[in-house]
């Protein structure tokens, strides 16, 4: 039997379970658990189950796992079981047995030598949902026992929930190529046109509800009533858990319950309607439940295709899928997504007149709350000169992934925010601050295992050199530290930083931060250097000596502070210019600035609150995107995903000549909550791609607002690299006239078109787009025909 994988490993694919006979069973049972019963072997698509019949009581199932199975997997399934028991007692699900030595596993040798990992769970007796056939009550408690599963799964997360599995729908563009294996040419094409239809949407999913979830309620593991009651007896085999839209479970669960004297559209709709009775879905996942549904189809013939092929039980099991299966997934094609989508949500509970890209409401509403009355409020207790956005301020109540809900339910699509840098609520960031709040935080002054995994984390992935960090609250704080750093380390008072920069709001940052500042008004310590910028500046992007044109600014700035008797401590630049207008530098400009401070004594301090975490795309931080090795290097929010922290990443001697001076303590930068979000945030970003994601997402955003070049002459220029983008509005592209007022103006169109993105620049004419690392193409095409009506429109 092959155990060939040509979709490059895909879990499920892999189909050999380990080679124990039921007397080995026996053996183990009564070593391990000491218990003394007859052993049935029960289906098992990659790992072997044990059915355990003692002389009384109703037994156990004995689970033995692939020898290469990742121990993790199976760990992700014994804590989920164990947090489903205490989250719903009473939800039918198998409860974990221990060992006799108390262990929820135990490692054993397999006949083949190898070895395995052995855990038991309880029976469950009935009968499997795929040996009846349903009615419309039965159908409705599955739906509902969905629901309750999935209630009592959130909250919960584990590592392994990343898991590359087959069963996982959004892995369709790697089940596309076995649809020409699957031997009726109108079925195969079928699957293939679904399939690739499921590639596209792709960016819609990522934009649903998100938590772990069971991911294969199908009839071969839906237990019912075996006495014919139309009540779910259980469900069992959590072994394609996966961290995935919500909606997912609800999907797999109506594709294949296909109820007696009933069509696809019918059948799904009576589940639906015991789902959203226990856990109401919202208007983008009924949209999409017709692909999703649609999608489990098409991968399952899709591999079982695979399987015919190289697995002899595939072709079985292709057959009677085809039999059983084949009508219901044709049905489901006829009526369309619109039909299904308005049927499915008459079964909701919601108007079948609303469109299927309406916007669900926040569960929270604050009715009577005006937006005049709540501005008032506002500067009645926070003052008047707080800032906020747009016109027409937007009184937000929640948000999810790249997507805002405010007070009346509408939903924007945020194209500004980069606090949220893996998206709006991030379920494993939500879990992993809840879950350290729950044990512990408390001041920095006591050892503490995560706060170490997170630096050890964060620095790895640093220049060599680059390995010790402090730990403080926000990116003001961690800019103030590093220039008291700096400071310490060379004797220094002098700084060097852009025109117009931003740094933070402490009283010594405030002087590194000349924002709409006039060069009169700098601080005696701070020279300013002008922005390198390429399309209006001294030197062009045609002009191959830009660079070190540029960078000679650094020493008349070096020489001027040297000549007002102020040793240049530091050089401050934010590695992504976003306060100069978002600028594309010339190739060498920043690693030259950086050497000739560094000649002058000085230190070059990056500044990674905007471009840090992969936002340029091809580099994770924003000073290697930009060919420069820093002394230091500082981040802000977005490290945490908004949740207060800022870090300061230096070398040992560097921070060594700070701390031998200074008695230093941040008392909560750093606490072991700030270090479990943090912690989050980097594994959520190497999991789901987003480095990768921003690369391709942002070259496609900007090629599409390049595109509208040729429509809109208000557009002078298009800037920024990755998931950052500054687009530059003139009145006249032959003198560049800025063009203040129409950048308020198109801002303030997309706002009310339900985009949000800012306004930048010294000259307030670029149209800033930041958006969360998790935006994709499918966003930035709604951005992108927002702008073009914007500008339409001034």
């Amino acid at each position: 039997m092959s155990n060939a994988s040509p979709a490059g490993g895909l879990t499920a694919l892999k189909t050999n379970p380990p080679g124990f006979t039921t007397a080995d069973a026996e053996r183990i049972a009564r070593e391990l658990y000491g218990i003394d019963a007859g052993a049935t072997l029960l289906f098992g698509e990659r790992d072997q189950n044990f059915r355990l019949r003692p002389a009384q009581g109703p037994g156990a199932v004995l689970k033995l796992y692939n020898a290469h199975e990742d121990p993790a997997i199976v760990d992700f399934q014994i804590k989920a079981l164990d947090h489903l028991a205490l989250q719903d007692p009473g939800l039918p699900v198998p409860r974990l047995l221990a060992t006799r030595a108390g262990e929820r596993s135990a490692r054993i040798e397999g006949p083949d030598g190898a070895g395995h990992i052995a855990c038991a769970i309880t029976f469950l007796p009935g009968k499997l949902l795929e040996d009846v056939q349903p009615d419309a009550a039965l159908l409705r408690d599955i739906g509902r026992t969905v629901a309750r599963l999935d209630k009592a799964l959130r909250g919960f997360f584990h590592p392994a929930a990343g898991q590359k599995i087959a069963w996982d729908i959004r892995r369709a563009g790697e089940l596309r190529p076995f649809a020409a294996l699957i031997g009726d040419p109108a079925v195969a094409a079928a699957v293939a046109r679904v399939l690739e239809r499921t590639v596209e949407r792709l960016p819609a999913f990522a934009a649903l509800r998100g938590q772990v979830i069971h991911n294969d309620c199908n009839p071969g593991n839906v237990l019912v009533d075996a006495a014919g009651a139309p009540a779910v007896a259980g469900i069992i085999d959590f072994g394609d858990m996966i961290h995935g839209p919500l909606m997912f479970d609800l999907a797999l669960a109506a594709a294949e319950a296909a109820g007696e004297g009933m069509g696809a559209i019918e059948s799904a709709q009576e589940v639906i309607a015991g789902y959203s009775a226990v856990l109401p879905l919202q208007e983008d996942e009924i949209a999409l439940l017709f692909d999703a549904i649609a999608a489990r189809f098409a991968s399952t013939f899709a591999i079982f295709a695979w399987r015919q092929r190289h697995d002899r039980r595939g072709a079985d099991k292709l057959e009677r899928f085809e039999r059983s299966e084949l009508p219901v997934f044709e049905q489901l094609l006829s009526a369309g997504p619109q039909a299904a989508a308005n049927a499915f949500r008459k079964a909701a509970g919601l108007s079948s007149s609303l469109p299927v890209a309406a916007t669900p409401k926040p569960p929270a509403q604050m009715p009577g709350a005006s937006s005049e009355a709540l501005i008032a409020r506002r500067r009645r207790l926070l003052g008047s000169g707080l800032e906020l956005s747009y016109e027409r301020p937007v009184h937000l109540l929640r948000g999810e992934g790249v997507w805002l809900w405010d007070a009346d339910g509408r939903r924007y699509l945020d194209a500004y925010n980069n606090v949220p840098n893996v998206g709006h609520a991030h379920p494993h960031v939500v879990e992993a601050v809840a879950r350290q709040s729950a044990l512990l935080n408390t001041n920095t002054r006591y050892l503490h295992e995560t706060v170490l995994d997170f630096a050890e984390r964060l620095c790895a992935g640093m220049p060599a050199g680059l390995e010790v960090c402090a730990f403080v609250n926000c990116g003001s704080e961690a800019n103030d530290i590093a220039w008291r750093i700096a400071k310490a380390h060379t004797g220094g008072t002098g700084a060097l930083v852009m025109e117009n920069a931003y740094h933070g709001g402490t009283e010594a940052v405030a002087a590194l931060s000349p924002y709409g500042v006039s060069a009169s008004d700098v601080a005696p310590h701070v020279r300013t250097l002008e922005a390198p910028d390429l399309y209006r500046g001294r030197f062009r992007a045609s002009d191959p000596g830009a660079a070190s044109g540029y960078a000679e600014a650094a020493d008349r700035a070096l020489a001027s502070l040297m000549a007002a008797g102020h040793r240049p401590a530091a050089a401050m630049i934010d590695s992504a210019f976003i306060s100069s207008g978002i600028l594309d530098l010339p190739n060498g400009y920043l690693q030259a600035v950086a050497e000739k401070v560094r000649a002058a004594g000085g230190l070059f301090i990056a500044d990674e609150v905007q471009y840090g975490f992969g936002r340029s795309g091809s580099h994770f931080w924003g000073f290697d995107f930009q060919g420069a090795v820093p002394d230091i290097v500082t981040m802000g929010k977005p490290v945490g995903n908004g949740h207060p922290l800022g870090v300061v990443v230096t070398r040992r001697e560097i921070l060594k000549s700070f701390t031998d001076r200074t008695d230093y303590f941040s008392t909560f930068g750093g606490n072991p909550v700030s270090a479990a979000a943090g912690l989050a945030v980097l594994e959520v970003l190497e999991r789901e791609g987003l480095q990768e994601n921003a690369r391709a997402t942002g070259a496609y955003f900007r090629q599409g607002v390049e595109a509208l070049m040729a429509r809109h002459a208000a557009i002078g220029d298009v800037r920024g690299t990755g998931l950052v983008m500054g687009v530059e509005l003139v009145r006249d592209r032959k003198t560049q006239e800025p063009a203040p007022d129409w950048t308020r103006r198109v801002a303030n169109l997309m706002r009310e078109q339900g985009v949000l993105i800012g306004t930048e620049g010294p000259r307030h004419n670029v149209l800033k787009i930041r958006p969360p690392l998790c935006f994709r193409r499918e966003h930035a095409d709604i951005a992108i025909e927002a702008l073009d009506r914007a500008l339409a429109a001034i």
